[in-house]
């Protein structure tokens, strides 16, 4: 059996400790660690299509994004950091309600492109 060594910094760690708990499968832990770090890059850069499991049990896509110039015109200073929560925050570009912040929970992402 071939052993790996992975690099990460605190954050990853606490997302990899996160997603352990709550999925108890080693594999998808390292799967979502990585893909969560992608995902947040991609959503600082462009508009992305994000599909996940919402809370209750239904699957959807949103069109998505973090890039500056849609997260200031909705950032309001209040609340906590997505990544406290332990979950991934963007701007729903689908939303029609004035407050466009969305959210899922780190071991809910399915896919996005």
């Amino acid at each position: 059996m071939a052993t790996s060594i992975i690099a990460m910094n605190n954050l990853d760690a606490h997302r990899a400790m996160v997603i352990a708990n709550r999925t108890e499968n080693a594999f998808v832990t390292g799967m979502l660690t990585a893909s969560i770090n992608v995902l947040k890059a991609d959503l600082a850069k462009r508009i992305v299509k994000i599909t996940f499991l919402k809370k209750d049990g239904t699957v959807t896509t949103r069109h998505a994004t973090c890039t500056p110039s849609y997260v200031d015109q909705f950032l309001t200073h209040t609340g906590v950091c997505s990544d406290a929560r332990n979950v991934v925050s963007f701007i729903d570009l689908d939303a029609t309600t004035p407050n466009k912040w969305r959210s899922f929970r780190y071991e809910k992402l399915i896919s996005w492109e």
